[in-house]
């Protein structure tokens, strides 16, 4: 009789052990699910810094590849920006609009002549997405196929469309021409004279930007 109730109060004993530590363990558990909740609320993707910034004025330059024309354009305006009392608050990008040239190079010719104007650009071609067309301010398409593309995706688009040909004086080609579509002209005299047109069309664009935005 003192044996059973011996084993009754050790068994009892046992289970008030495993209860308590069961209930240690569950405290721990909601302590750390608590954590993980309070965690998580600073993990919230809306609370993260967008890659654009709603304080930032963002300026897209498209070209038809986005091997040469709107890479320098990015070049240059990053070099008139970096001089003036906007620097900081404006953000150029350069991208295509054609899925055949994404990631390849730049074009070599237009590295080299870049390089004598003093404008590094190094990389390959992206094109466009939706997300970066609705979150541009600004968008300057550098010629024909570009500004069709935009004039068909007015949807996606929050920002105003600036075509180059409004950066450039009266009479002058209404788009920076393709370097690719040279014609009979010397091909390193067609890449200086595109680089002279978007230093002109983007120091305009410049002056502009206060105006704009």
């Amino acid at each position: 009789m003192t044996q059973t109730n011996h084993s009754s109060n050790t068994s009892n004993i046992f289970r008030r052990i495993r209860k308590r530590f069961g209930d240690i363990k569950s405290d721990k558990r909601t302590s750390s699910d608590r954590h993980f909740l309070i965690g998580s609320e600073h993990h919230n993707p809306q609370h993260q810094t967008p890659y654009y910034s709603p304080e930032i004025t963002n300026v897209l330059f498209l070209s038809k590849r986005g091997l040469s024309r709107a890479p320098v354009a990015r070049e240059i305006m990053r070099s008139l920006l970096h001089l003036s009392d906007l620097f900081g608050g404006v953000r150029p990008s350069a991208r295509g609009i054609s899925d055949a040239y994404e990631f390849c190079p730049f074009d070599k010719r237009m590295v080299l002549s870049a390089k004598k104007f003093g404008y590094e650009i190094s990389g390959s071609s992206r094109r466009v997405n939706m997300s970066e067309l609705s979150s541009a301010n600004l968008l300057i398409p550098l010629d024909h196929p570009s500004n069709q593309y935009l004039l068909s995706r007015k949807y996606y688009i929050h920002g105003e469309i600036k075509p180059v040909e409004e950066l450039l004086p009266s009479g002058h080609s209404p788009f920076i021409s393709d370097p690719f579509e040279r014609g009979e002209n010397d091909a390193n005299d067609n890449y200086d004279e595109i680089i002279r047109d978007l230093e002109l069309a983007c120091s305009n664009l410049l002056k502009l930007i206060p105006s704009i935005l």
